[in-house]
């Protein structure tokens, strides 16, 4: 809209300021106050009135407004500032709609000491994956009081990158039967998941393919997604646990599966006492000290256990093993176990 209508539908009021004038335009408009202004001065100069709300008034007063054409309006040079207003107001909505988040903060109150699971690449809707201890692990997860589970990436198998026949073919549903089956798993299982985080299979090659992601969606559609690295905040009755999560860190070693959450640790997570992440199958558990702090280290394996690609280019053994660490709510303390079966034993006194 050029600024004589904006002028003509928008007529200054009498104790108005040009400072509030040019605002309320500027709301009017959609560009900033200096913008109308500056508009607003090359009017009154091309018409010999003074700069200024005065010299508006006179200008509307005169009646010959409708005589007056802004000939350079469509010729204007590309203004950053105005784009930068334009730019901030979308910045604002769009953080209205986000619904995830890199700094979950969780709260349980309890008086008995909890169990937190690490699950990720359970690689659901591929034909290499057992079934049934997927079953047994998400009954157990549902029905043991106190368990409950961080997802760390590759619930899905969603072989989309199209480097082949044999791969697309391990997709034993379609991607958005996948997803479908994602959703109603977590329908199930949500009230026992603190958050989940980003991971390759699904996330990184729906965006590398789309631009989006349906999986991060159904995700933050249950109010548990992070879609980086998750630095969490989980308060256990009386203690502050300080979590880092995510699908995998940079810097895996082929000599020590946590290789990648120690370095991050050191260099971005020093004031975290647990690491987490997934990915490369092999499930290892660390505990360590670090400047005086005790930390603890995990990573999981996997449910995909008849993976031709890994028995090809890793190994012709699959772990299938998911640590755990309970977390006490009295004092600051946490133990880990290899799996919740070894939680349980112990827990029973066995």
């Amino acid at each position: 809209m050029d600024i004589l209508t904006a002028i003509q539908q928008n007529p200054p009021l009498e104790t108005e300021t040009t400072a509030a004038y040019s605002k309320r335009l500027s709301n009017f408009m959609h560009i900033t106050p200096t913008a109308v202004v500056r508009r607003m001065c090359r009017l009154m100069k091309k018409n010999r009135f003074r700069e200024g709300i005065n010299g508006v008034r006179e200008f509307l007063s005169s009646g010959i407004q409708s005589t007056v054409v802004e000939k350079n309006e469509i010729a204007q040079d590309f203004d950053w500032r105005e784009a930068t207003f334009h730019l901030q107001g979308l910045q604002k909505q769009f953080g209205k709609s986000k619904r995830s988040t890199n700094y979950p903060k969780i709260k349980i109150d309890t008086t008995d000491p909890i169990c937190v699971v690490l699950l990720a690449d359970l690689h659901m809707c591929s034909w290499g994956t057992d079934y049934e201890l997927f079953k047994q692990i998400t009954d157990e997860l549902i029905h043991t009081e106190g368990l409950y589970t961080i997802l760390a990436g590759d619930l899905l198998q969603m072989a989309i990158k199209l480097r082949g026949v044999l791969e697309v073919s391990d997709n034993a549903l379609p991607p958005k039967w996948q997803m479908a089956f994602l959703d109603s798993w977590l329908k199930e299982v949500h009230h026992k998941v603190l958050f989940s985080t980003w991971d390759n299979h699904s996330v990184m090659r729906e965006e590398n393919q789309s631009g989006i992601s349906m999986y991060a969606h159904i995700f933050e559609n249950h109010g548990l997604y992070s879609n980086g690295i998750a630095h969490a905040d989980l308060e256990v009755g009386k203690q502050l646990y300080k979590i880092a999560a995510s699908h995998f860190f940079r810097g895996r070693s082929m000599y020590n599966p946590v290789h990648g959450q120690i370095r991050y640790s050191k260099w971005e997570g020093q004031d975290r006492d647990i690491l987490m992440a997934g990915d490369s199958h092999v499930p290892g558990v660390l505990s360590y000290t670090e400047g005086g702090r005790e930390k603890l280290a995990m990573n999981c394996g996997t449910l995909q256990t008849n993976s031709g690609y890994a028995k090809r280019f890793f190994s012709l053994t699959t772990h299938p093993k998911f640590p755990c660490v309970v977390l006490f709510p009295d004092e600051f303390r946490f133990v880990p176990f290899n799996s919740v079966a070894d939680w349980l034993r112990f827990r029973k006194g066995h």
